[in-house]
């Protein structure tokens, strides 16, 4: 969107994966949960085979979420862990925030990083992520030794949590475009996608507009579809996934390319909002 580089995607990548090579570093240098001179946040996050009734209460997570942040701030390279997702969403806000699968969300989520929202993938992109975070919660990431230090005193879920947490946020996840995958597109991939039995909104998504909002919202996630929420809401959405881009792009400490296309945000409500859909999507209620 305007001032935001929309090339960056694969820069945010290397950061990441970097954010995770600082983060193990970090454990030799400062004290963990565990060590001698530690201040690790109070009260140990639920562990495995928690029930339902042991787990904490939204708001005492939200306050876990706080102290978990302010203890990395105190690594000499705890920035890059607090740098992995923006805070956009509390325990307390999210979607059925008291339900079993929310709390165990929260409770795991948050030692490590800001609490993302179940709108931040679609349903099947979930189970991928929730299953590359279980081997880095148990201390088995791939800088070894130091992974291990680094999540001393952190807890992994069980098979039967992870699983409570998987359907969580497929059952809260983003509502993905349904687009058809063609032989045409396969072989010319800069071809606009194909939405079935909406011939209106496949001309669309190959006009300016349509290709403005491809090229925006591909760069972190799978395509929204416009019915999900009403025309009103888009703007609101629009400008907060345009914080998300400005603050991805301080992150890896880019700037705008003026080769690149200048993303319009006031075109892409625009086009969202003549596709929008009459109710919202209760599903994917929480904040993407």
């Amino acid at each position: 969107m305007t001032g935001v580089d929309p090339g960056h995607a694969w820069r945010v990548g290397l950061t990441l994966a970097l954010a995770w090579i600082l983060a193990g570093q970090a454990a030799a240098e400062a004290p963990v949960s565990g060590r001698a001179g530690s201040a690790a946040p109070s009260g140990s996050p639920a562990g495995a085979g928690t029930s339902i009734t042991a787990l904490p209460t939204p708001a005492e997570l939200d306050r876990r979420a706080s102290d978990y942040r302010a203890y990395w701030e105190r690594h000499p390279h705890g920035q890059w862990l607090l740098r992995l997702l923006p805070v956009r969403i509390a325990p307390s806000e999210l979607p059925q925030a008291h339900s079993e699968g929310a709390r165990l969300t929260a409770n795991y989520c948050v030692q490590c990083h800001a609490l993302p929202s179940p709108a931040m993938h679609g349903p099947a992109r979930w189970e991928r992520v929730v299953r590359r975070m279980l081997p880095r919660m148990r201390g088995e990431g791939n800088q070894g030794r130091l992974m291990k230090e680094m999540m001393q005193g952190l807890q992994a879920p069980d098979e039967a949590q992870v699983q409570l947490i998987i359907d969580y946020l497929a059952r809260h996840a983003q509502r993905p475009l349904p687009v058809a995958e063609d032989a045409a597109r396969e072989r010319n991939r800069r071809a606009p996608p194909a939405v079935p039995g909406r011939p209106q909104l496949t001309t669309a998504l190959g006009g300016e507009d349509g290709r403005m909002f491809i090229s925006a919202c591909s760069q972190c996630h799978e395509l929204p579809d416009p019915r999900s929420h009403r025309a009103a809401e888009w703007p609101a959405i629009v400008a907060r996934m345009q914080s998300n881009m400005q603050w991805m792009n301080q992150v890896v400490g880019s700037h705008a390319d003026p080769r690149e296309p200048v993303l319009e945000p006031q075109r892409i409500v625009a086009f969202l909002q003549a596709f929008a859909g009459e109710v919202s999507d209760t599903a994917s209620s929480g904040k993407p």
